[in-house]
């Protein structure tokens, strides 16, 4: 009788729920014995709208329908809503196999044959193919695909070695350039004041203070250099007793910028005496201006050559 009663009970909840549109889960969570969940999904959501289906009478919370953000109000405003189960779009696939069989035509039925045909026979093939690879095939497929894999895996350890090596070089060649850059720089700061000149004869005196005086005279004297001017003079280098004719660069050092400038014709060299008079330039400026001068002549004897081949 319990039972009964129990199944009364709820037939009766049910049908005062279908009598309204949109019913509303309590807000707090019920016992089992005191509610049931009328959503098909029979997962109890705290205070989720239902809303009631016209033809099957069943209740869908509004998130299991795609309703989910629409209000009570919202929700009663419905008419003729049908749930998943009893709506049926007007396309049915009834209605397209009808339509099909009535457009369908000896052609049709021909090319459907064809290609039934065509799958018989290839069918056999396709399982002898697919047993094949499952019987002997994989274990060739698996061995080919390792050693494609530790070819490519070789080949880009060698690439990230090669790259490592390289940046590596790179990295020791740049540090040299800046070294050089570096020394360069020092070298050029402390000859920017000098002035060189070659092949001056070197005294035979006995002593070195004897030696730079005779050094000094010459410039005051043969080179006309004015004594406001002229700071100090020593010779580069030192003497090898196996050229004993070779004659040191005589290294002047000036007052000042303005008279380097003015004294070596700005940097192009000036002729005193059957002397020049040069700047004191680095090993790497003067590589400079070799190239240049060599580049500089070979133009010229290319436009001397093409002279001689316009007017022979």
């Amino acid at each position: 009788m319990n039972d009964l009663n129990d199944k009364k009970k709820m037939t009766e909840k049910k049908e005062a729920a279908t009598r309204k549109k949109v019913v509303q889960s309590p807000k707090k969570t019920p016992s089992s014995s005191d509610y049931e969940c009328l959503c098909p999904c029979k997962k109890y959501i705290v205070g989720e709208f239902s809303v009631g289906c016209e033809q099957c009478e069943k209740f869908w919370h509004y998130s299991c329908v795609g309703l989910k953000g629409l209000t009570e109000e919202m929700g009663s405003l419905l008419k003729n809503w049908l749930c998943p189960d009893c709506f049926k779009s007007p396309h049915s696939y009834k209605e397209v196999a009808l339509s099909s069989s009535k457009n369908d035509c000896v052609e049709n039925r021909a090319v459907r044959e064809i290609i039934k045909e065509e799958l018989q026979l290839f069918a056999p093939k396709l399982t002898q193919s697919l047993n094949d690879v499952i019987n002997g095939s994989t274990e060739k497929t698996v061995n080919k695909a390792v050693h494609l894999y530790s070819e490519v895996t070789a080949k880009s350890q060698k690439k990230v070695i090669e790259d490592l090596s390289t940046a590596q070089a790179s990295e020791n060649v740049i540090s040299k350039v800046q070294t050089k850059m570096h020394t360069d720089a020092y070298e050029r700061n402390l000859r920017k004041l000098n002035l060189c000149v070659v092949k001056v004869p070197e005294s035979n005196k006995a002593t070195s203070k004897q030696r730079q005086e005779d050094d000094a005279k010459f410039c005051l004297e043969t080179l006309k250099i004015e004594k406001r001017d002229f700071i100090s003079c020593h010779r580069a280098g030192k003497p090898d007793p196996k050229k004993p004719d070779y004659c040191r660069p005589l290294i002047i050092k000036t007052a000042d910028e303005e008279s380097v400038n003015y004294y070596s014709n700005h940097g192009k060299g000036w002729k005193e005496s059957s002397y020049w008079i040069n700047l004191d330039l680095c090993r790497a400026d003067r590589e400079i201006r070799f190239l240049a001068r060599k580049e500089r002549k070979k133009r010229q004897d290319g436009a001397a050559q093409k002279n001689l081949l316009k007017n022979p």
